[in-house]
């Protein structure tokens, strides 16, 4: 990882104007954080998605000088989850747009990198649809995003460390509960955690893993979003009882430095100019029917 980890993070809400003109000039990477309000089971507050990706994004820019930490975006897609108290859930296309609203302001200041690092799952196909809709309206600027379990390095120390195995992390399990222990154990109650694998068995659906392993007996998986308390009893899905601090310390840890090893080759990625292949004469207006408004 870069030097510096020790130091705050630039916010991008902390700078003055004339700070924010100067750091797109420099080109600098915004980094957005994006996490939700859910229910975590009896045993973790609503919170989490927010304060674990929180946690992954400040010490990451941190550690870079090319990095602004944007405010973290804390209401997600969540409607599945409202059997559950709590939830505050966002329309799929308001979400959309105010992220697309988000990123296409930064990109009207100037900054031609934005990095959306995800914390909740329900986020993840809506973020990709904002990233594909922000390049297509400014083709010259790069808009990315990627959820934080997807890190090779999580991948690699879940598989290392964790207990619970393959369905042992996939809501509020093992995973999640490991890192929000490490960070806030006084918030944790873990004589409420529980395993819950309620959902009924299958090789091809609800076979949801955060660090993305199977059991020898699934085969395709297939994405089906039940309504939470069919396959929940708890809220929980997965093996809550398996977390320890410790384990949440080195995922942690490997989410950040995969972070930051993403932010270093992004900074550089090139951004190359769209080559129009017909041969009748186009301009940038004929465009316009495919990008946002």
């Amino acid at each position: 990882m870069s030097e510096g980890t020790d130091a705050a993070p630039r916010r991008y809400d902390e700078l003055t104007w004339p700070e924010i003109d100067e750091a797109a000039e420099r080109g600098a990477t915004v980094l957005v954080p994006v996490g939700a309000t859910e229910d975590h089971g009896p045993h973790l507050p609503l919170d989490v998605d927010r304060r674990i990706v929180e946690a992954i994004c400040e010490p990451a820019a941190a550690a870079r000088e090319d990095v602004l930490l944007f405010p973290t975006i804390d209401h997600g897609y969540l409607p599945h989850h409202m059997d559950y108290p709590g939830g505050i859930t966002i329309g799929w296309r308001t979400f959309v747009d105010y992220v697309i609203d988000v990123c296409v302001s930064l990109a009207h200041h100037g900054f031609e990198k934005i990095v959306l690092v995800n914390g909740h799952g329900s986020n993840h196909h809506l973020l990709e649809l904002v990233t594909r809709q922000v390049i297509l309206q400014y083709p010259d600027v790069h808009c990315a995003f990627l959820s934080w379990w997807q890190l090779e390095e999580v991948r690699d120390v879940a598989a290392a460390v964790r207990e619970a195995g393959p369905q042992g992390s996939a809501h509020a399990g093992e995973m999640e509960t490991s890192i929000y222990l490490h960070l806030y154990p006084d918030r944790v109650d873990m004589d409420a955690a529980v395993r819950d694998v309620s959902y009924p068995e299958s090789r091809h659906f609800n076979n949801l893993d955060l660090a993305g392993e199977t059991r020898p007996e699934d085969s395709t998986p297939v994405t089906m979003m039940e309504w939470w308390s069919t396959i929940s009893e708890t809220g929980v899905m997965g093996d809550a009882t398996a977390a320890t601090a410790e384990t949440g310390e080195l995922l942690l840890e490997a989410a950040v430095d995969g972070l930051d090893s993403v932010l270093e080759e992004f900074a550089s990625h090139p951004i190359r100019e769209i080559d129009d292949h017909h041969t009748r004469p186009t301009n940038d207006r004929d465009y316009d029917p495919f990008r946002p408004r």
